[in-house]
């Protein structure tokens, strides 16, 4: 391997995906941009192969760029809008990131068959991670391992999750933490530290202009959430 591909390197937020996705996967990176995520899972020799997806043209080609600049020959592109046009059999392993929880939630929704077969998703969501997370849960897709990271001076989570078909409620504490609840480190608490700050903000601005009752149904989350703290340390 030349000196180039031996130092081509992702972010933090990025390779915590990768270190999610499983080893010989069919990879779908959905919302790909520069194609940076499967170009190192590629050159890790860790995937079977990829599909980097985007809406828009533009980063597509430059993900095309980067496939053809680090010579890997186990990548194609596609210009979808979520997963609209990836065949099933191109993704087992689909990363969503860089995106609104909603947005990754729609994505889903509009994916029946992402309920078939030994898929894994791989989420990170850049807002209402709270949305997703009970979306999911309520649509039958577990949550089985969460992490923290810290990229570019911002915290992140990556949500792992596949379908079981269980229904399950989604607390308030969950639905803002998540599996970060049970970890054990300092990407976790400035997650969570971050997740108060937004609840409180939201509570002051809901009862500067008026909007009482909205308020307080923060006000009973962010206490559910404190609650839960402080039953785990």
């Amino acid at each position: 391997m030349n000196s180039e591909k031996r130092d081509f390197s992702i972010d933090e937020r990025l390779s915590l995906c990768a270190s999610f996705v499983r080893p010989g996967a069919r990879l779908a990176d959905i919302g790909t941009d520069h194609g940076y995520l499967p170009i190192r899972l590629s050159l890790d020799g860790k995937i079977e192969s990829a599909v980097a997806a985007d809406v828009r043209v533009k980063p597509l080609k430059s993900a095309e760029s980067n496939i053809q600049k680090y010579g890997v020959t186990n990548i194609k592109t596609v210009l979808s809008d979520g997963l609209q046009n990836i065949s099933p059999e191109d993704a087992y392993d689909i990363v969503i990131a860089g995106m609104g929880g909603e947005l990754i939630a729609a994505i889903i929704e509009n994916t029946p068959w992402i309920c078939e077969g030994n898929r894994r998703l791989i989420l990170q969501p850049m807002t209402r991670a709270d949305s997703l997370r009970s979306f999911l849960y309520a649509k039958g897709f577990n949550i089985i391992a969460e992490k923290a990271c810290i990229s570019s001076k911002k915290v992140y989570s990556v949500i792992v999750s596949e379908y079981d078909g269980i229904i399950r409620e989604c607390s308030p504490a969950f639905k803002y933490l998540g599996l970060l609840i049970d970890e054990v480190d300092s990407e976790r608490d400035m997650y969570i530290a971050s997740v108060v700050r937004k609840l409180e903000k939201k509570i002051n601005g809901l009862r500067a202009s008026g909007n009482i009752a909205e308020a307080e149904i923060y006000e009973a989350d962010l206490k559910a959430i404190n609650e839960v703290l402080n039953e785990h340390s």
